[in-house]
């Protein structure tokens, strides 16, 4: 989960990093073999054997077993077994394995949010795989407890809704606001947290138990009865908007725009991702003031919306208000 050594060797780290990405770039994953990705035993070159125990610098994952790849090689046996949502075989979960390797590595890039969210590969290995290729993107804590108990010590505002990417930009951003750090390495700044706050207790259920805000939310809307809009008569017509809607669609959301798939520009008081609701179909044309036609945008792409309604934007957007 961190670099475990009380005074890490950064540049001999990094030497590692380096070698590891190259050995494994990105058209080399491409056409990975299934013997070049799993571990067996005695070999020390595969992709899991060098990211779980030469990176141990790049964050330790050595605590969760080898499932944690999607296939692995059983000491009793000496044959491959899989995690079965990737296939029914193990040649056929692989190639799930391989794609997603390759999805990963390029939302990273691109630094698609949802791409990220969406990765079968099971975080612990897929954020440790984001730091070896980005780490001036992403820290080298894989784990959402450790994130969130970096925050905690550090005063930053977080919920429980927030998932290891907004915890990891939060850290980020705060380092950034901090003169005597900012200039930093991710890597070195990862050491100065856990050298200046030292290792989160082993049990701190408070920090690791989620609670569904959406679905309350829902059971909500569900209260409120479809009532809505309703119609004020002042001096003009005023149709009332439900908060709840703009409160589920924004959960939903998870803190990234859902037009261009980026990550809330900056963070509110409550430390909740910025982003605005918007209706698809705009009330003032018809539109209904309900969940399947409402999405979360960023203020740049809200506003986009508003002045442009690109029609492709529009049918985009009404198919994933619809999910």
């Amino acid at each position: 989960m961190k670099i475990s050594e009380p005074n890490p060797d950064i540049m001999h780290i990094e030497a590692l990093r380096k070698e590891f990405v190259s050995d494994f770039g990105r058209d080399t994953l491409e056409n990975l073999t299934l013997e070049q990705y799993a571990m067996r035993t005695g070999d020390k070159k595969n992709f899991c054997y060098r990211l779980e125990r030469e990176q141990i610098g790049m964050g330790d994952i050595r605590n969760a077993t080898a499932q944690k790849f999607g296939i692995w090689v059983r000491k009793t046996t000496g044959e491959y077994d899989f995690t079965k949502k990737y296939g029914e075989t193990p040649e056929e979960a692989f190639s799930v394995i391989r794609d997603e390797l390759c999805k990963l590595v390029d939302a990273g890039a691109s630094d698609d949010y949802t791409a990220i969210r969406n990765n079968k590969i099971a975080p612990i290995v897929r954020f440790k795989i984001l730091s070896m290729y980005y780490p001036d993107k992403f820290l080298t804590i894989h784990s959402e407890r450790h994130l969130s108990y970096f925050c905690s010590k550090s005063g930053i505002p977080f919920s429980e809704e927030d998932d290891e990417l907004v915890l990891q930009r939060k850290l980020i951003l705060w380092k950034d606001g901090q003169a005597e750090i900012r200039d930093l390495s991710l890597l070195e700044y990862v050491a100065y947290l856990y050298e200046r706050f030292e290792d989160p207790p082993t049990v701190d259920k408070g920090l690791t138990k989620k609670k569904s805000r959406l679905r309350k939310l829902k059971d909500e809307l569900k209260v409120f009865d479809r009532q809505h809009p309703k119609k004020k008569r002042t001096e003009v017509e005023v149709a009332q908007r439900s908060v709840l809607v703009a409160s589920i669609v924004k959960e939903r959301a998870a803190g990234v725009c859902q037009l261009c798939n980026k990550p809330a520009p900056f963070y509110n008081k409550n430390g909740e991702a910025y982003l605005e609701c918007h209706h698809v179909v705009w009330i003032a044309r018809g539109g209904d003031d309900e969940v399947y036609n409402a999405v979360a945008l960023c203020p740049n792409c809200h506003r986009k919306m508003h002045v442009l309604d690109d029609s492709s934007d529009v049918a985009s957007l009404k198919e994933i208000a619809k999910q």
